[in-house]
C-alpha cells in the first residue's frame, strides 16, 4: 500500500491535498477557535500543513511520540520552526512546546495506511493512536484520505479502533 501511495504523482497528491483539505471546512470553518490535532506529512500521505494558514483561528497540535509507545500532542504556531525531523524522518515538535491534554482536542486528524468503508483503519504497526484516541473521547476523529487508501476490507485485532469520518477527494 505504501508503494502504492508513494506511486501517485507529486502534482497530483499536492492536488487531491487541496481538495481534502477544502474537505474539512465544515469541520473548521466556524469562528470559535479548536484545538485540533493534525500530523506533518510524509512525502506520500496528505499534506495538512497548509491548514495552519487556511483556517488560522484554531490551535494545531502535533504528535510526539514517546518511550512505551506514548504519544502527546504540542502546541506549534509555527511548523517551519517548531518541527524537526524525528524518527524515520517524521517531522515532530520541539519537546519544550506546551502539551496540549488529550481531553482538551476538538477534532483529530488521523493518518494511516489504509482505511475501509467503516472506518477501520490499518496504521503504521506502532499502535500509537489506537492507545491514545480512547484519551479523547469528547473529540471528533476524522482521516482525510486518498481514494487509493480505500480497500473493501482490513483485518482487525480487538484493540484496532475505527475512524468514523473519512474524507475523500
Amino acid at each position: 500500500m505504501q508503494a502504492r501511495l508513494r506511486a501517485i504523482p507529486a502534482e497530483l497528491r499536492t492536488s487531491r491535498s487541496a481538495a481534502l483539505r477544502s474537505g474539512l471546512r465544515d469541520m473548521l470553518s466556524g469562528p470559535e477557535p479548536l484545538n485540533v490535532a493534525i500530523y506533518a506529512a510524509l512525502p506520500h500521505e496528505v499534506d495538512l500543513l497548509p491548514l495552519l494558514h487556511e483556517y488560522p483561528q484554531h490551535h494545531y497540535a502535533f504528535p510526539r511520540c514517546g518511550k512505551g509507545g506514548s504519544m502527546q500532542f504540542h502546541l506549534v504556531t509555527n511548523s517551519e520552526l517548531q518541527l524537526r525531523p524525528g524518527a524515520m524522518g517524521i517531522p515532530t515538535p520541539l519537546p519544550e512546546l506546551p502539551v496540549i491534554p488529550p481531553q482538551q482536542l476538538h477534532l483529530i486528524i488521523v493518518p494511516g495506511v489504509a482505511f475501509s468503508p467503516d472506518g477501520t483503519r490499518l496504521g503504521y504497526g506502532g499502535g500509537y493512536y489506537d492507545r491514545y484516541l480512547p484519551l479523547c473521547p469528547g473529540a471528533i476523529k476524522v482521516a482525510a484520505i486518498y481514494p487509493e487508501q480505500l480497500v473493501s476490507d482490513i483485518p482487525t485485532e480487538s484493540h484496532d479502533l475505527r475512524i468514523p469520518h473519512l474524507i475523500t477527494p
